[in-house]
């Protein structure tokens, strides 16, 4: 949705809906709709993003996130056409305690990371023309289910939090991303890996409390701003493991650009107000009384 909100304003924007192209078809399938398309770049920002649905549904996940990927970078490759696709920070393991750059080795511990990087992978080997922007923590209008929404959400509901305080990355505007990346839109250097994250980083925990505390900031009445911390293994019992630690180092990106995306809190403040907070609104609750 970002995406293609702002690059419509500079360029002619096609997109393709998850009806019209199925990630889970067979190559034939993906191929016979790109064949009916004219464009000279390609953007692929989709995929199964649902950690535990991959462990569930291995079939599909090794289909969306690492197949079709690369049936569509050979299509792509075949024409002579530059691909820009979307990585994940679960690609690493989580155990450093600074940054991570594109040289780091990648060891994922869930499926989904396993995918992802297989996906990844033959992007890049597909043409040396193409490159993978990797992204963490993503929030953004189109994804409600994103940690500010659901965390304002809870606020509204419940007397108290708890969010885990030992998982730290960046947060990562759906819109400073799209913004961000139109200098590397047709770059000639821009290719291989590269980091791309809002500024700063923070814990689960912060990001949850902040985005609550930005709600109320834009005049929304909450039941409480009380945000008790507890631990990954405590929220994700049984479930797909998370890595604890996946902060970028944004270096290569700012070397290309001469850009640094603004930092997460004035990220997060600028979404909670303009998406979040009007939502309830629309919805006859209490806001900007």
């Amino acid at each position: 949705m970002a995406l293609e909100h702002e690059f419509a304003r500079h360029y002619e924007v096609q997109t393709i809906s998850r009806p019209d192209l199925d990630l889970l078809g067979s190559p034939r399938e993906i191929h016979r709709v790109l064949d009916g398309l004219d464009f000279d770049l390609l953007l692929l920002p989709a995929g199964i993003t649902d950690v535990d649905h991959c462990e569930r549904r291995p079939d599909e996940a090794w289909k969306a996130n690492a197949g079709a990927p690369a049936h569509i970078a050979a299509w792509c490759a075949r024409r002579g056409i530059r691909m820009i696709h979307f990585g994940t920070d679960y690609v690493f393991e989580g155990v450093k305690s600074t940054p991570y750059n594109e040289e780091d080795a990648t060891s994922p511990i869930s499926l989904y990371g396993k995918c992802k990087l297989a996906g990844e992978r033959a992007v890049i080997q597909a043409s040396p023309a193409n490159l993978v922007v990797r992204l963490s923590w993503l929030f953004g209008p189109g994804k409600a289910g994103a940690t500010p929404d659901w965390a304002v959400q809870l606020a509204m509901e419940q007397d108290f939090l708890k969010i885990a305080s030992d998982r730290i990355s960046m947060p990562t505007y759906t819109i400073d991303v799209a913004r961000g990346l139109f200098p590397l839109l047709f770059d000639p250097k821009a290719t291989g890996w590269l980091h791309m994250a809002n500024s700063s980083s923070c814990s689960w925990l912060e990001w949850a409390k902040f985005s609550i505390d930005a709600a109320v900031d834009a005049g929304l009445t909450v039941r409480t701003r009380m945000v008790n911390s507890t631990t990954m293994a405590e929220v994700f019992l049984n479930r797909a493991h998370r890595p604890k630690y996946t902060v970028f180092a944004t270096d290569k990106y700012e070397a290309l650009t001469g850009m640094k995306l603004p930092c997460w809190q004035d990220a997060v403040k600028r979404y909670v107000k303009e998406t979040v907070v009007p939502r309830y609104a629309d919805n006859g609750l209490r806001a900007a009384v």
